[in-house]
């Protein structure tokens, strides 16, 4: 991964976590009080140690050795296996402080600084070195690259990608890109979301404030409840939205969908419903783009609007986030298409990120389905196991202080097998977790980025516009 890549995708979790005021370029330095440096070269040299000197907190992740000598720092190259188990001596005992890293690493070594975060043989990984007001932070791991694998999966794996078809359903799933990496470790573990935190609350102790708050009002977790809509009846999406009372839901819509734009606006004016789209293209996988491109446009006369969020019908892959572009043609901003199925936090987040991808950090958001209902018809678990499951990941979230979104994929055809699940969402949103959709959730992390949020839809105006489009 390139330096400026990598410099964009450690500042992009630090702002998630909370940490602003990061300067990624000389042009914000006046104004920061972090400075953020991938690679740091010879040439960093002299605008760090000013920036230092004036009280700053700069972060130089993978140093060079010339960096590294002008602070009179010896980097030696780690000699242990990975995947390898760190931990952030700060706060050694917190929920969050074993650290796991997929890449090689350096340790570092100085007689002035402090360890932050050390490797099994007790050598420093993570160095705080003071430098009159301010320091320098040395980071021997590769923050962006563990960032990007574990959110992303191996892109090594894309090219012996499985054919046979995984919990009974034809069609490829993007697991085998993660389950090598994480081989061995609890199915809850949040490694992307541990890396964040720990960097994110030794930059809060040196400032000397706290982080924003990752959730609005500091809330712990969040459910957003989506529904795939298969071509259910219209009487079961009736059914499901009655159980959920007034908890919101994001439906993402088939091209086969039962619902007209009569049946749409009348949902949308009776429930907080938010709408994706939800494309097929099982029977041609290779016309995955131009499928989407024209069931888009379907979406866009039906709602009146452009699809936001998306979830695959059947979870194609299409090899290492293959998809992806034709998303990004879509303007398609945020995916919930990574199977977490039963809790298991496949892509080490509970958290939305942005895809790194070709060089760049996309405008494209993914976040995590933590749950879905084939707990009940894939894993012929019951529904109240599947319910107990829920619960077990909200209380998880509560006691690791670290916010978790739930994604719970809830078929609305499915609503007679899936009751007690719709009930443990709403049991954990009471306890104070916040109900969101997936418009809600990219508002929240957009506005973190900077970016204003999308404007709402206006059902009545998007009939009219619907009408109007019926009569060209």
């Amino acid at each position: 991964m390139d330096r400026q890549l990598a410099t964009q995708v450690v500042a992009h979790h630090l702002r998630l976590f909370g940490v602003d005021d990061i300067s990624v370029d000389e042009s914000e330095e006046r104004s920061a009080r972090v400075l953020l440096l991938a690679g740091a070269c010879a040439n960093d040299i002299e605008r760090t140690k000013i920036f230092a000197e004036g009280g700053g907190t700069a972060i130089a992740i993978l140093p060079g050795d010339d960096f590294c000598g002008a602070f009179r720092v010896m980097q030696i190259r780690a000699g242990m296996p990975v995947p390898a188990v760190l931990t952030y001596q700060y706060e050694h005992n917190a929920f969050w402080a074993r650290l796991r890293t997929l890449h090689a690493y350096y340790i570092f070594q100085q007689a002035d600084g402090t360890t932050i975060v050390s490797d099994q043989a007790n050598a420093a990984v993570w160095f705080w070195l003071p430098v009159k007001s301010g320091g320098v932070l040395f980071i021997g791991t590769d923050l962006a690259a563990d960032f990007t694998r574990y959110r992303q999966g191996d892109p090594a794996k894309a090219t012996i990608r499985p054919t046979e078809a995984r919990w009974g359903i034809t069609g490829e799933r993007p697991n085998y890109l993660f389950e090598e990496q994480l081989d061995g470790e609890s199915p809850q573990e949040r490694h992307a979301d541990w890396w964040a935190i720990a960097l994110a609350k030794f930059v809060s102790v040196k400032l000397g404030r706290p982080l924003r708050p990752i959730l609005p009002g500091g809330a712990l977790g969040a459910v957003i409840i989506t529904g795939d809509d298969d071509q259910a009846y219209l009487e079961k999406y009736r059914e499901q939205l009655a159980i959920l009372e007034q908890t919101p839901i994001t439906y993402f819509l088939h091209p086969l969908t039962r619902h007209s734009r009569d049946s749409l606006q009348k949902m949308l004016r009776s429930h907080r419903v938010d709408l994706g789209i939800h494309p097929d293209a099982l029977d041609a996988p290779e016309r995955y783009g131009q499928l989407l491109h024209e069931q888009a446009t379907w979406y866009r006369d039906l709602t009146g609007t452009a699809p936001l969020s998306v979830r695959n019908h059947g979870f194609l892959n299409d090899g290492y986030w293959g998809h992806l572009s034709a998303w990004l043609r879509e303007a398609i901003s945020i995916s919930s298409n990574l199977p977490g199925l039963d809790g298991h936090v496949l892509n080490g987040s509970l958290l939305p990120g942005r895809v790194a991808y070709e060089g760049n950090l996309t405008h494209h958001w993914s976040l995590l389905t933590a749950f879905g209902d084939g707990m009940v018809f894939a894993l012929k678990m019951s529904d109240e196991r599947a319910a107990e499951k829920i619960h077990l990941l909200a209380a998880r979230i509560v006691e690791s202080g670290i916010p978790g979104i739930i994604v719970l994929n809830l078929h609305p055809q499915n609503i007679s097998e899936s009751r007690a699940m719709h009930h443990a969402a709403i049991e954990i949103i009471r306890s104070g977790f916040l109900p969101w959709t997936m418009r809600d959730c990219l508002d929240w992390f957009r506005q973190k980025e900077g970016l204003p949020p999308f404007a709402k839809p206006r059902p009545l105006l998007n009939r009219l516009t619907g009408w109007l489009r019926s009569w060209n």
